[in-house]
């Protein structure tokens, strides 16, 4: 999946340079990083940092996209911004073509509610950089349509048209801060054996693996929801998702809080201006997860 996230980011960005859609903000060439920090987890192959340089359609040089000489530097730092730790971050490509910058020596595990800055010096004069604090833990309570540890031989069975009543998702917060919920439906039935919840005509399954999942967005394998929330009593009541659902089967499910930068990104018009980022446009956001699994079946 990791190896599609820098096609769809250059070819957003080359979109947006167009004159149809926004010629006042892109008479100059611009610097463009992505990235997600995961709680738990150092910056790996499955989410990289992305650092390029978006071009105009007409005149642009191909090999600016995707920069991968910068210098980058990642930061830890506490509530007074005082710096705890750092790593650097080296562009990588790895043998099932995933590229990036990562931390090759795994040596920073993104920690909840810690501030994180990331710097990248291109060419020895020019400097991108952002600031993401990572959420606060989460959890999820417990229900008998999902389980954490997907090692467990028989999975739970969720009828699709109860989910929603019988199957909310209760997330339990920290506090009542309003919360920017990201959620992520991820069918795990290879293409062949994956049924089609809502069937087109006579295709009760996909006819390809391009039909089952696309290399833009991973859609309808995938199936990606935000909402911005105000928990009760430390609680979010997540019950309106079952259409998120595209296929019968195993599915991956994640839930997360993730931080005003990628939300801004995700719902603002051209949200690519809204990440967070300071000498570029993309967006550096973080996120804090938890996962489950479950099977949907028909009745």
């Amino acid at each position: 999946m990791s190896k599609y996230i820098s096609l769809i980011i250059i070819s957003f960005l080359i979109s947006s340079c167009t004159e149809f859609t926004s010629p006042e903000r892109f008479t100059d060439e611009a610097y463009y990083l992505t990235g997600i920090l995961k709680a738990g987890k150092t910056v790996d192959f499955d989410d990289p940092i992305i650092i390029g340089k978006t071009i105009p359609v007409e005149g642009g040089v191909l090999e600016d996209l995707l920069i991968i000489d910068a210098d980058v530097i990642l930061y830890e730092l506490d509530s007074l911004d005082v710096v705890l730790d750092s790593t650097a971050l080296t562009f990588q490509i790895n043998s099932f073509g995933q590229i990036g910058y990562i931390d090759v020596a795994g040596s920073m595990i993104i920690q909840p509610e810690f501030k994180y800055l990331i710097e990248a010096e291109i060419d020895a004069t020019d400097l991108v950089r952002a600031e993401t604090t990572v959420p606060k833990t989460i959890s999820v309570q417990p229900d008998s349509g999902y389980i954490t540890d997907p090692t467990i031989t028989n999975w739970p069975e969720m009828v699709f048209e109860d989910i929603d009543q019988e199957h909310p998702i209760q997330i339990i917060t920290q506090d009542n801060e309003t919360f920017n919920l990201h959620a992520e439906f991820y069918c795990l039935e290879n293409w062949d054996e994956a049924e089609y919840i809502f069937a087109m005509e006579e295709n009760t399954y996909p006819e390809d693996e391009d039909e089952y999942e696309s290399e833009a967005d991973g859609s309808p394998r995938k199936t990606t929801t935000f909402y911005i929330f105000q928990p009760t009593e430390n609680l979010i009541n997540f019950s309106f998702y079952q259409y998120a659902f595209n296929f019968y089967g195993r599915y991956q499910v994640t839930v997360s809080s993730i931080d005003d930068n990628y939300l801004n990104y995700l719902y603002k018009p051209e949200g690519y201006n809204h990440g967070g980022i300071i000498g570029g446009v993309g967006y550096f956001g973080s996120a804090v997860s938890y996962v489950m699994y479950t099977t949907v079946i028909e009745e």
